[in-house]
């Protein structure tokens, strides 16, 4: 009998058909060769990139996984869309578009961008857009900018039905929440979804150059299934104190384990770590010790984010 999530697929495409929508962005699941989303037959193919993600389902390497994501290249003349990957999954990914016949176009050589979130340009063989916004924090936003209008600017089908003014302002009015969120200003709480080595060093950085504060507190909660080390390699130590929870979801990883793990990669053995059973419990901490000119950084994982 097909899964739940294939039943769910299944009724969202009828939901389309009945609802005679123009365009749809389909987002896969889990890895992408056997995932319920790839039935479809794109217009266009975007990939995002690829990091060590539900490693016991899609391989240990970065090929394997790469091959699985590679999965939704199945047909010729679609046009492929790449962010930056690195060297073996880019390898997997061309090799992949080169066997099938479809265009590959890549940020940073077909696609480029300069600038700053606030104000900056895309750039490839469909021209430039110019005077670009976001209203998203950190630098990799442009990166994902450039995924998306690529997608827009390389198939055919969508080229001349989306207007670059359409573009322009779509990006301005992108809101991502759960993604380098601001939701308190005094003391200033953000939540982001980060759940891997990977997006755990991209909110480092996002921090680092969009923040200035006294001290930082990190609440972090993480599932099981995920790179816990890697993930706290990334981001503990930016913390000058953690309060280590756990998401009302039985994937939650244990409270108690994740303080031991936290502990070994805090900058400075003095900087303390707290325990809260669940994610009220660190919001009550978090009240308790923030000051107005600290920041307070809530990651780890999206029923986590969720949550608070």
């Amino acid at each position: 009998p097909p899964s739940p999530v294939s039943r769910t697929t299944k009724s969202v495409f009828i939901y389309f058909k009945q609802k005679e929508t123009d365009f749809v962005v389909l987002e896969t699941g889990l890895g992408g060769r056997l995932d319920a989303t790839n039935v479809v037959h794109p217009l266009a193919c975007g990939v995002t990139p690829i990091s060590y993600e539900h490693t016991q389902k899609l391989g240990r390497t970065l090929p394997e996984i790469a091959a699985e994501k590679a999965g939704i290249i199945k047909e010729a003349n679609v046009p492929v869309v790449t962010a930056p990957q690195r060297k073996a999954a880019l390898t997997v990914i061309r090799r992949k578009c080169r066997k099938i016949g479809a265009p590959l176009w890549e940020v940073g050589r077909a696609v480029r961008f300069r600038g700053t979130p606030k104000d900056f340009v895309l750039s490839g063989p469909f021209g430039a857009y110019r005077s670009l916004q976001l209203h998203l924090l950190g630098r990799h936003q442009m990166v994902n900018a450039a995924v998306a209008v690529g997608i827009v600017a390389a198939s055919p089908l969508l080229r001349g039905k989306i207007h670059k003014d359409a573009v322009r302002k779509g990006l301005s009015r992108t809101l991502w929440p759960g993604r380098c969120e601001v939701i308190s200003l005094s003391p200033r709480v953000v939540l982001d979804g980060a759940q891997n080595a990977a997006s755990a060093r991209i909110l480092r950085l996002a921090v680092r150059d969009s923040f200035a504060y006294e001290r930082l507190i990190l609440v972090l909660g993480v599932s099981k299934d995920k790179d816990v080390n890697g993930l706290c390699r990334e981001i503990v130590p930016l913390a000058d104190e953690v309060i280590v929870t756990a998401a009302n979801n039985p994937r939650a990883f244990p409270v108690e384990s994740l303080g031991g793990m936290v502990k070994q990669h805090l900058r400075k053995k003095k900087n303390r770590i707290e325990q809260a059973r669940n994610v009220r419990q660190a919001y009550e901490k978090v009240l308790e010790k923030a000051h107005a000119r600290d920041i307070v950084v809530v990651t780890g994982s999206l029923f986590v984010v969720g949550e608070m």
